[in-house]
């Protein structure tokens, strides 16, 4: 059975141009190149809904292959994504509370990438914010945490507090995303995915520590009614899809068994992703069963 669910990013999500990777206090961040050291914003995203449903969780749980299998290109891979479709916005995803700036202790969820446990961590806010902004000075810090506190405690719509909030922090250019967070993430979506498919029912803490943060949902009617959920960062919109498409009756979401890739298939029987891992897979049969023979 499907839902009309749909996933709207409005203005919360943006990204810059170009983004490299730089080593910060001796740890390896994605961070945004800018013209400016003024803090500024990057442009909205485009419709992620409508243009990078598929490719965006395609290509994010390939990188998450090249990660399990140690492949040389990974962060060619992870700059070529984040140039695509931007960072992940982990910063938002951490805390159970989504206005997390307004508290002075900082409570963040089971299975988070700081206190890396199956256990709920408390962060000062400061070192929380140093966490993503590494290059920025006390002054500048106190500065965001306060301009920040302000955009939360604004009397208004929901959509719009958080759509400033983001502009101020994981869509600016002063927001690092840490290269080794990014990777966590990519490498148990992967392996979450393999579980799935294996039907390996007994790995609990797989899919205990999946969990798509803070949505809302609400309804919406034009010629049907839909269940919208306004999406806050990259990550949980591919969160969102990734649950979305692995619950259906038919999960047409698949992984290679020649070169081990994901892929969207045409037909649930699919096994491989393109006809030449097909005629390579059974060729690699064909020469075995010769060597049995002989």
């Amino acid at each position: 059975m499907d839902l009309n669910f749909y996933a709207n990013e409005g203005k919360n999500l943006s990204k810059f141009v170009k983004y490299n990777i730089e080593t910060i206090n001796n740890r390896k961040y994605i961070v945004a190149e800018s013209s400016t050291k003024k803090h500024s914003s990057g442009a909205p995203l485009i419709d992620l809904e409508e243009d990078f449903s598929i490719s965006a969780l395609v290509d994010l749980l390939n990188i998450g292959k090249s990660a399990v299998y140690e492949e040389n290109n990974l962060e060619e891979q992870i700059i070529n994504f984040v140039n695509t479709y931007s960072t992940l916005g982990l910063m938002n995803d951490f805390p159970i509370n989504k206005y997390f700036c307004l508290d002075e202790k900082i409570v963040l969820k089971d299975y988070n990438y700081i206190g890396n446990s199956d256990c709920t961590t408390i962060l000062d806010r400061k070192d929380y914010f140093k966490i993503f902004f590494p290059k920025c000075t006390d002054k500048e810090l106190n500065e965001l945490i306060g301009k920040s506190i302000k955009l939360a405690e604004t009397s208004a719509m929901q959509k719009h507090i958080t759509s400033d909030l983001n502009k101020l922090l994981i869509g600016s250019n002063w927001y690092c995303e840490p290269l080794d967070m990014f990777i966590q993430y990519v490498k148990y979506m992967y392996n979450l995915l393999n579980t799935i498919i294996n039907k390996e029912n007994t790995v609990e803490t797989k899919y205990n520590a999946f969990e798509v943060n803070h949505i809302n949902m609400f309804l919406t009617q034009k010629e049907i009614v839909n269940i919208e959920i306004p999406i806050t960062s990259l990550k949980q919109f591919i969160d969102f899809y990734f649950a979305r498409t692995v619950s259906r009756d038919v999960n047409l979401l698949k992984i290679c068994k020649f070169c081990n890739k994901a892929f969207i298939a045409n037909n649930p029987k699919s096994e491989y992703d393109t006809p030449q891992c097909k005629n390579k897979a059974n060729v690699y049969k064909s020469r075995g069963k010769l060597y049995l023979v002989m």
